[in-house]
C-alpha cells in the first residue's frame, strides 16, 4: 500500500512533465521547420521518425522491464530520451534533427509504456480510472505548454526547450535510480513473455484493439501536429497555439469523464463518433472561434481513449498486461510513422481543409470497430 502511494504521487508530476514535453514537442515542430528551413515533406519526416523510434523499441523494452524490472527500464529510457532532446538542441540540419527525434521517440515509448504498466499494476480495480487520472494531469502539463511556448519563444527557436526536456529526463533517471520498492523485477514471468506477445499477436480482439489505435494516434496527430499548418492556410494561423492548448484543456475534462467508468467499452463507440463530429465541424464551420470550438469537441472525444484502449486490452489479457500494454504502445508508434508522411505527401497534392472529412471518417470507423466488439462481448456474456 505504501509503494503505491509513493508511486501514486510521483506519478502526479511524472505524467505533468510528460505532458508538458509531449506538447512542447507537437508545437516546436513548426520553430524547428522555420529555424531550419524544412519542407512539408521533411517536416512529416520528421515527425514520423519520432514514431519509427516507437515501433522499433517498445516490444525490446516491454521484455527487458519483465526481465529487469519496470524501475531498471524507466532509469534507461529516460536516458535515451534525454540523449534525444540533446542531439536535437545542438541540430544544425534537419537530418540530425530527424535522427534526435529518432531516439527521442525509442526512449519515450518505452519510458511512457513502464509508467502506464506500473500505474495498472500498483492500482488493481482502480486502473482504468487510474490511467484516465494520469492522463488528465498529462493534459494539464499540455495545456499551458503552447501558450508559454508562443511567448516565451521567438518562432525560429526551439534550443533552449529541448535542453530543459533534457535536463528533465535524467532527472527521472535519478530519481528511477534512487528508487526502492516500485517496479521490480518479476522472475517468475521472464520464461513467458515473447510467447505471450506472440500469441496475443494471434488473437482477433488484440488485431482490433491495435487497429484502434491505430487508427486513433494518426488522427489525433492530425490535429495535433497539424492544426497550425490547417490554420495558417485558413488565414488565422495566430490562433494556432491556443487551438492546440483549447485541444488539451478539453482533454482533461475528457479523461476526468472517463475516470468515471470502472470499464470504457459501453461508451467508447461515443468517444470516436464524437471525434468524428468535431472533425467534421472543423472543417464547416466559419471563424476561428468555431474552429476552435470543434477543436475543443475532438479534444474532449480523443482525452479517454488511449487509456481505455490499453485498458481494456489489459483487462483482456490479464494474465498478460505487459505484454499487452507494450502492443499497445506499440501500435501508437505505428500510427504515427504511417500518417505522418501520408498527411505531409496529401497536404502537398490536396485541400488541407479536406484532411479533416478523412479523419472523420476514420474516427467513425473505430466507433463502428468498438460498437462490434461491444456487442461480441455482449453475446459471448449471454
Amino acid at each position: 500500500m505504501q509503494n503505491r502511494k509513493h508511486f501514486n504521487r510521483a506519478a502526479i508530476l511524472i505524467f505533468a512533465l510528460m505532458g508538458c514535453f509531449f506538447a512542447a514537442n507537437q508545437n516546436l515542430v513548426n520553430n524547428i521547420s522555420t529555424a531550419l528551413g524544412a519542407s512539408q515533406t521533411q517536416m512529416g519526416n520528421m515527425i514520423s521518425a519520432l514514431y519509427f523510434g516507437c515501433v522499433i523499441a517498445v516490444l525490446f523494452f516491454g521484455e527487458l522491464a519483465q526481465r529487469k524490472g519496470k524501475r531498471f527500464t524507466a532509469i534507461i529510457t529516460a536516458f535515451i530520451v534525454a540523449i534525444g532532446a540533446v542531439m536535437i538542441t545542438v541540430s544544425s540540419s534537419i537530418l540530425f534533427v530527424t535522427a534526435g527525434f529518432l531516439v527521442y521517440g525509442i526512449g519515450s515509448a518505452g519510458y511512457e509504456s513502464c509508467a502506464m504498466a506500473l500505474i495498472s499494476e500498483h492500482n488493481g480495480e482502480n486502473a482504468n480510472r487510474s490511467l484516465n487520472l494520469t492522463q488528465a494531469i498529462f493534459s494539464v502539463g499540455a495545456v499551458i505548454t503552447p501558450i508559454l511556448l508562443s511567448l516565451l519563444l521567438k518562432q525560429d527557436e526551439f534550443r533552449p526547450a529541448y535542453a530543459i526536456i533534457a535536463c528533465s529526463y535524467i532527472g527521472f533517471s535519478i530519481y528511477w535510480l534512487v528508487s526502492r520498492g516500485v517496479g521490480e523485477p518479476q522472475p517468475r514471468e521472464q520464461r513467458e513473455e515473447g510467447a505471450v506477445i506472440l500469441r496475443l499477436l494471434r488473437s482477433p480482439y488484440m488485431l482490433l484493439y491495435m487497429l484502434v489505435m491505430i487508427i486513433f494516434v494518426g488522427s489525433e496527430t492530425a490535429v495535433t501536429y497539424w492544426i497550425g499548418s490547417y490554420f495558417t492556410g485558413q488565414g488565422i494561423g495566430t490562433y494556432g497555439a491556443f487551438a492546440l492548448s483549447a485541444y488539451w484543456f478539453a482533454s482533461i475534462f475528457g479523461r476526468l469523464i472517463g475516470s468515471l467508468f470502472r470499464s470504457p467499452s459501453l461508451i467508447m463507440p461515443y468517444y470516436f463518433s464524437l471525434a468524428a463530429l468535431g472533425c467534421l465541424l472543423l472543417t464547416l464551420l466559419p471563424g476561428a472561434i468555431f474552429k476552435i470550438i470543434a477543436v475543443v469537441l475532438v479534444g474532449l472525444a480523443f482525452a479517454p481513449v488511449y487509456g481505455s484502449v490499453a485498458f481494456l486490452a489489459a483487462q483482456r489479457f490479464s494474465d498478460a498486461a505487459a505484454a499487452s500494454f507494450s502492443l499497445i504502445v506499440f501500435s501508437s508508434g505505428i500510427g504515427g510513422m504511417i500518417f505522418q508522411p501520408a498527411i505531409s505527401y496529401y497536404l502537398t497534392i490536396g485541400e488541407p481543409r479536406s484532411l479533416y472529412f478523412i479523419i472523420a471518417g476514420l474516427s467513425f470507423a473505430a466507433a463502428l470497430i468498438m460498437a462490434y466488439m461491444r456487442r461480441a462481448d455482449r453475446t459471448v456474456a449471454a
